[in-house]
């Protein structure tokens, strides 16, 4: 694994950090930061740890606003870069399900969902909304026969 230079991971960071600060107040300068900290990482950006991070908070962020189409495409990012790297799979597929779930493709997200806690327990609901958990442990409640 290659690591970044301290002085561009500075600057990266500084734009993430700047970015997040206007989360409540004008989202489009909070993905505006987000952006350009994403083109400063040298290609091809699925060869870095940090790279997969920053398209994970792009996606949770996107997921939040429930702009579906957007989140996926930084899911995509996620996955390639994990898919690269072979980073951990169960937080791929915790993200994968939930962006199932939230587009109403629930018995994909139940069988993701059950990988990850058959793979790592229920660690990765912890801090969730806790429809997520609700889902796993009560799929008739949206999963009809």
């Amino acid at each position: 694994m290659a690591v970044l230079d301290n002085k561009l991971q500075e600057k990266i960071d500084d734009l993430i950090n700047i970015g997040n600060e206007f989360w409540d107040q004008d989202k489009s300068q909070y993905y505006k930061n987000l952006f350009e900290a994403w083109e400063l990482y040298p290609e091809p950006k699925k060869n870095w740890n940090e790279a997969y991070s920053l398209a994970k908070e792009i996606y949770q962020a996107y997921l939040l606003d429930e702009k579906y189409d957007e989140a996926k495409e930084w899911l995509n990012r996620m996955i390639e870069n994990n898919n690269n790297l072979h980073l951990e799979d169960e937080d791929v597929w915790f993200e994968t399900a939930k962006y199932q779930f939230e587009v109403g493709d629930y018995n994909e997200s139940f069988d993701k969902f059950k990988l990850v806690v058959e793979d790592a327990g229920f660690r990765y609901f912890e801090g969730e909304d806790p429809k997520y958990l609700d889902f796993y442990k009560n799929p008739e409640k949206y999963i009809k026969s």
